[in-house]
């Protein structure tokens, strides 16, 4: 009892070590964009959304709906919206929701690097997509390099300073736009050297001499307007945690004016909309919380008092029974049964020339050299050879034929004397 006291202490001790070995060791990054608002990871928006619902003076929220919904919503108050996506492939439902928010006053604010082609060709823009490389830009951090690329602000003049430097990743996709409609430039990139760029969309549209590609910008829309930007990278807590450029986030977001702002996380995807802890919502709950600690506790209460050792039943050894006496008889019975005595002699010559073949290098097959092969048991056993060739030249009918028959007195002479030979090897 007291070695099994100690083993349960131990184990004790060690669950309790590796759980603090475990939960001081670093943390390691998930590079995933997921813009989840319980993300803590670079690409996760706890930190964005946190920071923003203390800073903004009008208020800063969170939803789950659509578009469409919150353009469903008898509401008569005007707001700003913000929309974060990596891949923002809007319906036409959510497109029409979106101009006929914007008429009533609301201002949309749509962050990602791809629009889809209905809301492209609704306010006649494109954009150009750059698959994001995680591990480029964990080495790029990780070799704490310098090269950034610049971008500046162009939306007004009220900054003194519009220079902000952030990693090519986080910029990589920018708007080809048409003049076709008002539009109120925000931010643009700038490149050293003239590069080109081309519309395939149909094979139609063409814009070179690209200077300067331009990374947001305004569509005024009725008494609102709605804002496209292409850097959904910048909008998360790796964005906001970035040196001072988080100022850039705010600059973009004062472009909503004093209207109070509200996030949905309506078209983020399904994996990144699930809670990051499968028991957040049992936790939340108080009777639930109650009954996964009173699980807990009964799961440890039961390794500690199946951690002993038990004493293992010992099973009743029988003593095993010989069988060979009654297999014996059982065979016995059937010979005498059928009066089969040629054969049982036969049978027991088998097992008499096997034992003369073994012990003495003898072998009675040999038919031809039989009087050699007498001479040479009669040595070893003592025994007049004159009786064992008696003895071979009468039992030689009874192998030899299988027709033949004798009587149980000559078969039991027959057996005793080879069981006689046998015992004098």
């Amino acid at each position: 009892m007291k070695g099994s006291r100690w083993f349960i202490i131990g184990i004790i001790a060690f669950l309790i070590l590796m759980f603090a070995v475990e939960y001081h060791l670093p943390k390691k990054f998930v590079w995933i964009p997921t813009f989840s608002h319980n993300d803590s990871q670079p690409f996760g928006c706890a930190v964005f959304d946190s920071v923003l619902s203390t800073s903004l003076p009008k208020g800063y929220a969170l939803s789950k709906k659509s578009l469409y919904q919150l353009e469903q919503e008898d509401s008569s108050q005007v707001r700003g919206i913000l929309v974060v996506s990596n891949d923002l492939m809007l319906p036409r439902v959510d497109v029409e929701s979106i101009l006929k928010l914007a008429e009533r006053g609301n201002k949309i604010m749509l962050v990602s690097t791809r629009f889809g082609s209905i809301l492209q060709d609704t306010l006649e823009f494109y954009c150009t997509y750059s698959y994001f490389n995680a591990n480029t830009l964990k080495k790029r951090v990780s070799s704490l390099a310098l090269e950034r690329d610049t971008i500046y602000w162009v939306g007004d003049s009220v900054y003194s300073s519009n220079l902000y430097r952030f990693y090519p990743q986080f910029i990589a996709s920018h708007f080809l736009r048409t003049d076709s409609l008002p539009q109120r430039k925000l931010v643009e990139k700038d490149l050293m050297k003239q590069t080109t760029y081309e519309i395939t969309d149909s094979d139609t549209a063409k814009i070179h001499n690209a200077y300067h590609p331009l990374l947001a910008f305004s569509r005024p829309w009725g008494k609102g307007e709605v804002i496209l930007v292409s850097t959904p990278l910048l909008f998360t807590n790796y964005g906001m945690l970035d040196g001072n450029n988080a100022t850039y986030l705010y600059r973009l977001l004062s472009q909503m004016g004093d209207l109070p702002i509200i996030r949905t996380e309506g078209y983020m995807k399904e994996s990144a909309q699930a809670e990051l802890s499968p028991f957040r919502y049992l936790l939340s709950q108080p009777p639930l919380r109650w009954a996964l600690y009173l699980t807990m506790l009964a799961i440890l209460l039961f390794m500690l008092f199946t951690a002993r050792r038990t004493q293992r039943v010992i099973p009743v050894m029988r003593e095993p029974e010989n069988k060979s006496l009654e297999f014996t008889e059982l065979i016995g019975t059937l010979y005498a049964q059928k009066k089969d005595c040629a054969d049982l002699v036969r049978k027991k010559y088998i097992y008499f020339s096997e034992e003369l073949r073994r012990d003495i290098q003898v072998d009675l097959d040999e038919v031809i050299d039989e009087e050699r092969q007498v001479r040479r048991i009669a040595q070893k056993t003592g025994m007049d050879v004159d009786e064992l060739c008696r003895f071979f030249r009468e039992l030689r009918p009874v192998l030899d034929n299988e027709k033949i028959i004798i009587s149980d007195v000559e078969m039991k002479r027959y057996i005793d004397k080879m069981n006689e030979i046998v015992k004098q090897i």
